[in-house]
């Protein structure tokens, strides 16, 4: 049996849209073998997937792993009051994005054009929440890459990486890799397959056993997987 993890912003997402090609793709490839998420994005935040019966769910980078009936496999928590820490010091430099058990929303600094957003001014809105991941987001790709460094050196005690403008933070040594390691352990698998499109997909991509990117993706991505594709479809075309 074949499992395969994709990532959704720019991978199987495209304009909120999930294509018709790539659902009848991933139709026939559950037939006799496992589909699931491996995404940055919590719970509260699957509505434009709506109508695909995912088998298993990688969320926020790995920090939540879940089965078709969204039962926790495993979950990693980042302590509350580390949590408080990186959002106070944080917030004169990005907004955040904080994201926790909740199924129905998650909660951000500024506005964001997500139908499941909650806009907070403080983190003691949040404080009694459990917290699986915190994402700065910054105006612009190269002012995130600048702060990936001062994450590692200012809380050695976490992973943060880079997503395009966004730097998510997971507990340490948690990331999309060790998410799809659990899930092809958890079922069992002959063989993890992996396709995504940006830098947070890395830990992704050496995890699996056969990994896709795309065309528009940055070279440097382009040297770390097994084959480059233009679609989902088009991947799960060339494993069937």
């Amino acid at each position: 049996m074949k499992v395969f993890a994709t990532d959704l912003d720019g991978t199987l997402v495209h304009n909120k849209k999930v294509t018709e090609t790539d659902r009848e793709a991933i139709a026939a490839f559950q037939k006799e073998n496992l589909f699931g998420v491996c995404t940055g994005r919590p719970l509260s935040c699957l509505y434009d997937v709506e109508g695909i019966p995912f088998d298993f769910y990688i969320m926020c980078t790995g920090a939540l792993l879940l089965d078709k009936d969204r039962h926790v496999i495993e979950e990693h928590l980042l302590d509350k009051e580390l949590v408080r820490d990186i959002y106070n010091h944080y917030r004169d430099y990005s907004n955040i994005i904080v994201q926790t058990e909740s199924e129905s929303h998650f909660y951000f600094t500024g506005f964001i054009d997500f139908p499941t957003f909650t806009m907070i001014k403080d983190f003691e809105e949040i404080k009694d929440s459990k917290f699986y991941s915190i994402s700065l987001v910054f105006d612009t790709n190269e002012e995130a890459a600048t702060f990936v460094s001062d994450v590692h050196d200012r809380y050695p005690m976490v992973s943060g990486y880079q997503n395009t403008n966004v730097i998510d933070i997971v507990s340490k040594g948690i990331s999309k890799g060790t998410g799809v390691k659990a899930i092809k352990k958890h079922f069992n698998a002959d063989k993890m397959l992996g396709i995504g499109d940006s830098y947070n997909d890395l830990p992704l991509f050496k995890a699996s056993d056969y990994s896709f990117t795309f065309h528009s993706s940055p070279d440097s991505l382009k040297k770390e997987v097994n084959d480059v594709v233009s679609s989902v479809s088009e991947a799960i075309n060339k494993v069937l």
